[in-house]
């Protein structure tokens, strides 16, 4: 047996492979997620592989519910934390406010120690001054993140820290293990985050393997798996949404659409990524709340548009959907739990995208008379009826949608009609298209098992392992490049296949684009950089910043069964589109076979997911059960 669990903000979702494929969900409990892991396989006999993706981390962050850390740095930088960068977010604000780390400036102790950006020492560390402050932080009961000035260049001296605070019993984290990369604040920032987190993701992780009877897989940020005893809090921040962008990378590859844009809606937000040419986008440097992480993460972008988003009027009067979620727990109306205030879900109910008798497999039975209560109140205060009411928080929650899909595509110079979405999660195949239609996208793809997606995506992982370093060199110096990737080989602990990037600019820039090293990598860059802002300069030298090397250790990925139980079984209901009211068929996916066709207004009911068709779109069934949504009527 195989299992994949994926924690989300409203629900568990598991996916088990064991003669066939089964899957399910739990309702998370946010304020200890185990419970709804340990709920969710308490009855199974895992004898396989297991997978995870987990928001322990992240909503530690957020919900300010880390360990007490200090920061450990050079004398006259213990403020660096909280000066961070001169950027303004709000360039006209007249008020602009710095976001405060949850750290106590009294926790912030600096040493007099110092390296030159070569890594030559120019004054030696003081041991008794550091015993001195690991005494201070063993009365204080603190973690500790160490960072100091070029240690990505030579690490000597926060190894010395980490020794003594082994013998001390310290919770620590050194800048030169978390990140091998210059830009104090950012390495100190991430340092920082990782010892904030240390301690409750590590004794998460030891909670979940006690649940699971064997250590699980981690999937990290950037897409890799790791185990859970070794992997950094830091890489698990995005941990969830990355599977699913593995997945659809694993789905570019057996269907060859390279070009794809991904959009996991859940019950609280949607997460979207653009694939071009068929390469997982990431970037190595990211953000949790207001705070850098440099890291490698998948580059996904994330709103506050999912299931669970509240419909409301503002003092304006007009309409808007989000960022508040009604979450898990109450939930939208008409899950029955105390909800009050319309959703996303509600409207789609109302529409009668939904079925009430068929949600989550039949499991949950939806009460659509609280939705339009619901709904109908909402109506009066935007001076709306009901049914415009409806639509219009379809269409607005469509509209926020699609504004982000530009930013990952029309901003970064690709063409969003070249690509197709892949639309997963709870409620993404029910929005796909209506979006599509906005941007002038042909084509809609539907994965098997939409609603657990994310689950099943971590199974297709590989085990990956990623190092940098910075360097300051022009890239003709082939000879300094070449001793920095044998140093990061050096320091890998799996064998695999390789992949180094470089991080190149302009001389006199100041940020880089990651560029693949071979033969071709000076005309490559010159080629992305004018595609990325519009103009390229041959006569300039190109420096290298940074250097990752990837190491992938490969999985063997067995095939699934696509496990269909019975015949195309129809019913008929009618639904609310812009158009007007039509009569709609619904049938279940798990009856509707492959070299199905035909053309819309259709509902294909899921156990975990509902695909819509609407007016104007066709779809079929093809061999690997995806299901193939175009634009037009013609089969």
């Amino acid at each position: 047996m195989i299992l994949s669990v994926d924690v989300g903000g409203t629900f568990t979702d598991f996916v088990v492979i064991e003669d066939g494929l089964k899957h399910f969900k739990v309702p998370s409990t946010s304020n200890n997620p185990e419970k709804a892991v340990y709920k969710g396989v308490k009855n199974l006999n895992i004898d396989g592989e297991v997978f995870h993706g987990t928001t322990i981390a992240t909503n530690a962050f957020l919900e300010n519910e880390g360990a007490k850390t200090a920061f450990v740095t050079n004398k006259s930088f213990e403020d660096i934390l909280f000066i961070g960068r001169q950027t303004r977010p709000n360039l006209y604000s007249l008020n602009p406010q710095k976001p405060k780390p949850p750290i106590d400036p009294k926790n912030c102790y600096g040493i007099s120690c110092r390296m030159d950006e070569k890594g030559r020492v120019l004054d030696e560390i003081d041991i008794n001054e550091v015993k001195c402050i690991i005494k201070d932080l063993k009365e204080k009961d603190l973690s500790a993140a160490v960072c100091l000035l070029h240690s990505y260049v030579n690490n000597e001296h926060e190894e010395k820290i980490g020794t003594l605070m082994d013998e001390k019993g310290i919770d620590y984290s050194l800048s030169s293990s978390v990140s091998g990369e210059f830009r104090e604040y950012e390495r100190g920032m991430t340092t920082f985050i990782d010892a904030y987190l240390s301690p409750l993701v590590r004794e998460y992780m030891s909670s979940v393997t006690e649940v699971f009877g064997k250590e699980p897989y981690i999937m990290k940020s950037g897409g890799g798996l790791e185990k859970a005893s070794t992997v950094d809090p830091v890489d698990t921040l995005y941990s969830g949404p990355a599977g699913g962008v593995v997945g659809a990378s694993f789905v570019s590859d057996v269907t060859g659409v390279e070009d794809l844009i991904t959009l996991d809606m859940g019950g609280t937000s949607a997460d979207m990524a653009a694939i071009a040419d068929g390469n997982i986008p990431w970037k190595n440097e990211g953000k949790i709340g207001e705070f850098p992480i440099q890291a490698k993460m998948i580059d996904i972008v994330t709103i506050g548009s999912g299931g669970g988003s509240i419909a409301w009027c503002d003092e304006g009067g007009a309409l808007r959907v989000g960022p508040m979620s009604a979450g898990a727990d109450p939930g939208p109306v008409c899950y029955g739990r105390g909800g009050e205030r319309p959703t996303v879900t509600d409207a789609l109910l109302y529409l009668g995208y939904l079925d009430e008798s068929y949600f989550l497999g039949g499991n949950m039975e939806l009460d659509i008379n609280a939705s339009k209560k619901a709904i109908e109140d909402l109506a009066v205060d935007i001076d709306m009826n009901a049914k415009e009411t409806a639509l219009g928080i379809f269409r607005v929650a469509n509209s926020k949608m699609s504004r982000t899909m530009k930013k990952i595509t029309v901003e970064r110079g690709l063409d969003p009609s070249d690509f197709s979405i892949l639309a997963y999660g709870g409620a993404g195949p029910l929005h796909a298209t209506s979006i599509a239609d906005i941007l002038g996208i042909e084509r809609v793809i539907i994965p098997k098992l939409p609603g657990v997606f994310s689950a099943l995506g971590m199974v297709t992982g590989d085990i990956v392992q990623d190092l940098s370093s910075s360097l300051i060199e022009p890239l003709s110096n082939k000879k300094a490049i070449e001793d920095c990737i044998e140093k990061l080989r050096d320091q890998s602990s799996i064998d695999g296949r390789e992949e180094t990037l470089l991080g190149l600019r302009y001389k006199g820039q100041s940020y880089h684009i990651d560029i693949p090293y071979d033969e071709d990598v000076e005309s490559t860059f010159h080629d992305r950089h004018e595609k990325i802002y519009g103009y390229k300069n041959e006569d300039t030298d190109i420096e290298v910043v940074r250097v990752h090397l990837e190491i992938k250790k490969e999985r063997e990925i067995e095939s699934v069964p696509l496990g269909f139980e019975g015949e195309k079984e129809t019913d008929v209901k009618n639904c609310l589109f812009s158009e007007g009211t039509y009569e709609t068929e619904v049938v279940k996916r798990k009856n509707i076979r492959p070299g199905t066709s035909g053309n819309g207004p259709l509902i294909i009911a899921g156990e975990t997911s509902t695909c819509l068709v609407p007016p104007g779109w066709r779809y079929r069934i093809d061999n690997k059960g995806l299901i193939i949504l175009e634009m037009g009527r013609d089969i």
